[in-house]
């Protein structure tokens, strides 16, 4: 019970700090939304014996919506897309009895107090999930344009190649995911130009890939300089739109053998038939 005790306190203190520390923006917030979930994570971290400063540094940057964790490359990025998928869920379940704040968007309060409303009404040429683009390649999707470029310049040989150039945008992926030396897979997926050098088929050229910033959107120019004087150039606008047999690979890629079916029952729906008998099919 004295665990109890002191770990409320300690979430207390972590929650009720936080919240007085939001001054003067305190007003657009609602501190138990903010500032309650860190609270609630360091007192949860003592009771369950895990690291408290880890559980506040994750709560801290799901609650406040930083992008940090990106640039540090921390795992609190993952904990981003649990919370939303487990938050989303949360919300749908409250909806079976819980009436719902409506004014949120126009409220002019907590985060979204910046939206643009009107570029969010703005109609679209396609739909925001046609937009959206698959990762094919098992690298930062800061690379994948750089990767495509690059392999419609292959075969090289090693000892031909002069200088390999790799223009990439945006500017921040040079920021984010710029390494010539990786020494391990989790540094190698954040390298463009080890990423690069693998798609021309010489890792061995990783150290020797000049970066620049250029282009437009997620484009890549990738320029190969030759002994012979031949320059090789390719551009990518961005990740190529995956196709239907793209999609499957990478399905059956991450499910296994067990994927293969569920696709398929998927693929033989006739248009309008309810999803949810789809589950029932799931592995």
């Amino acid at each position: 019970m004295r665990d109890a005790f002191a770990a409320a306190a300690f979430g207390y203190e972590l929650t009720v700090r936080l919240a007085a520390a939001l001054a003067p923006e305190r007003v657009r917030w609602h501190p138990t939304a903010v500032a309650g979930i860190v609270g609630a994570a360091g007192a949860a971290a003592l009771l369950l014996d895990t690291d408290p400063a880890d559980a506040v540094a994750h709560a801290v940057s799901v609650a406040g919506g930083s992008p940090w964790a990106i640039v540090e490359r921390t795992g609190t990025r993952f904990l981003h897309r649990a919370h939303a998928a487990a938050s989303g869920v949360a919300c749908a379940r409250a909806a079976a009895g819980l009436p719902g704040s409506r004014g949120g968007l126009e409220s002019g309060r907590g985060a979204y107090a910046a939206v643009d409303r009107d570029a969010m009404l703005a109609p679209r040429a396609s739909t925001c999930l046609e937009e959206t683009s698959f990762r094919l390649h098992a690298a930062t999707g800061f690379a994948h344009a750089a990767i495509e470029a690059a392999q419609t310049l292959t075969p090289l040989e090693l000892g031909d190649v002069v200088r390999v150039t790799a223009t990439v945008a945006p500017p921040a992926a040079i920021a984010l995911a710029s390494n010539p030396a990786p020494a391990s897979d989790e540094e190698r997926w954040w390298s463009i130009e080890h990423a690069v050098a693998v798609a021309l088929g010489a890792p061995a050229l990783c150290n020797r890939i000049e970066l620049a910033a250029g282009g437009e959107g997620w484009s890549a120019t990738v320029e190969v300089m030759l002994r012979d004087g031949e320059v090789r150039t390719a551009t990518a606008d961005g990740p190529h739109a995956a196709s239907d047999d793209d999609l499957r690979a990478k399905w059956q890629r991450l499910t296994g053998s067990d994927g293969g079916a569920f696709f398929e029952t998927l693929l033989s729906e006739r248009d309008g038939e309810p999803f949810a008998p789809l589950v029932a099919a799931l592995p």
